[in-house]
């Protein structure tokens, strides 16, 4: 005769990775909209932010570097470039392949944009002692499943 099956335990919201990612990921979109606005998302400010430390790219070198499907990538470059942030050219080497480079009145705002995204960083982790950080970082990066490449300065 089979034993009755256990009664099921329901989960303790607290303790699980999958609903505490999702309220930090809620809760850096409400800092980012009150610091930054909406003029640009978390997206475009990693092209631009990719494109302004290592100089032109492909649209897939950038998404391979911040992480992003092509089709986002793709769609968030256009934006950009409607509001003049960025200029995209056919690639020599591959007329199929778009390259991305800062306009003058991108690196302008990019450097705007900057001090804004560190406060955006800096309220998020004011929640921690300083000497914290790097292993929040470390824990962070270990549940996304990415590595910091200290070749391109990206994760």
């Amino acid at each position: 005769m089979k034993s009755p099956a256990p009664e099921p335990v329901p989960h303790v919201f607290a303790e699980t990775p999958g609903h505490l990612i999702r309220l930090l990921y809620q809760r850096h979109n409400a800092v980012w909209h009150d610091t930054v606005g909406d003029s640009i998302t978390p997206t475009q400010f990693a092209i631009l932010n990719t494109v302004y430390a290592a100089g032109p790219l492909t649209q897939h070198e950038i998404s391979v570097r911040i992480r992003t499907d092509t089709s986002t990538m793709a769609q968030s470059a256009s934006v950009l470039e409607r509001k003049n942030l960025v200029r995209r050219t056919v690639n020599p080497a591959d007329k199929r392949e778009r390259r991305i480079a800062l306009t003058r009145n991108g690196r302008r705002e990019y450097a705007e944009l900057l001090l804004k995204a560190d406060e955006v960083q800096r309220i998020l982790f004011s929640a921690l002692h300083p000497d914290g950080h790097a292993a929040a970082l470390a824990v962070l990066r270990d549940l996304a499943g990415v590595h910091a490449d200290p070749e391109e300065g990206q994760v």
